[in-house]
């Protein structure tokens, strides 16, 4: 069965000068539908959230649309797990923030070798401030796998924390995910689960992965740069409570956001996966 690129590339329309980008990894590009849906919202007008009149409403819905989109491509069970925010390195210095005022001296976190620097950083960081051990599960260097059984290993009674890749932005390898964050689960361990370059590439189920947090960017799937952390289970989100602004609101998932989120960028968030869709 022949495939026909052309008419899918004339949906991008940086691919026009018939150029073939080979750093898809870096992120992709995006189709028109994504650049009418941000162009669409600025022609609009929209208004930061919580007022009646039509801009403010406007802003109000294209959150909600956006953190459903995000849930529905990740099969998040409800939208109220969707924590929005411009990046995943900035959203994973978040969550390290919450989620550290609660390690002790003693207890211990689990990272690995296969990750990008934006999942073992921001961890490393807050269990230096926190005097928590940090432990690394290797890869295995002849075949660049992260074997499930070296990183189960390193997981005991006082582990916190397992932070690993679905799929390493590298190699490309995906180690075994749902094994991993059901033992982590069973330990009592908060799993956080970088999908960046995994989302792209397959089906997302966030039940089957058994990830308590899973780490998206739009930008990796056609969107905006933009991106997303979503609890299987908001009730992970409650237990936290970051620092923010007096008159920031306080509930899940708006706690975790800092500032007016970008409407017209999460207008061009939901374009990107009704395109995929």
């Amino acid at each position: 069965m022949s495939y026909d690129v052309v008419p899918v590339r004339a949906q991008y329309p940086a691919l026009g000068d018939g150029r073939a980008w080979l750093d898809g990894a870096a992120g992709t590009q995006v189709p028109q539908a994504v650049i009418d849906a941000v162009s669409d919202a600025y022609r609009s007008g929209v208004s930061n959230q919580g007022a009646p009149f039509e801009a403010s409403v406007r802003g109000t819905g294209i959150v909600a649309e956006a953190r459903q989109a995000v849930a529905d491509l990740v099969g998040a069970p409800e939208p109220r797990g969707v924590v929005l925010g411009p990046t995943m390195t900035a959203l994973t210095y978040r969550f390290a923030a919450a989620l550290a005022p609660s390690w002790r001296p003693g207890d211990e976190i689990v990272l690995t070798q296969l990750d990008h620097d934006a999942n073992v950083r921001p961890w490393v960081q807050a269990a230096e401030r926190a005097g928590v051990t940090v432990r690394l599960a290797q890869v295995d260097p002849t075949t660049g796998q992260l074997p499930a059984a070296g990183v189960v290993d390193l997981i005991g009674p006082r582990t916190r924390l397992v932070a690993l890749t679905a799929a390493s932005n590298l190699i490309g390898t995906r180690p075994d995910v749902a094994a991993v964050c059901s033992v982590a689960r069973a330990a009592g361990a908060v799993s956080y689960i970088d999908g960046v370059h995994h989302c792209p590439h397959t089906h997302v189920d966030l039940a089957t992965l058994g990830a308590d947090l899973y780490a998206t960017s739009a930008y990796k799937w056609t969107g905006p740069h933009l991106a997303a952390v979503v609890a299987a289970d908001p009730a992970v989100l409650e237990a936290l409570h970051p620092d923010t602004l007096l008159p920031s609101p306080d509930t899940v998932p708006e706690r975790f956001e800092l500032g007016t989120n970008p409407f017209a960028s999460l207008a061009g968030l939901v374009a990107a996966v009704d395109h995929l869709a």
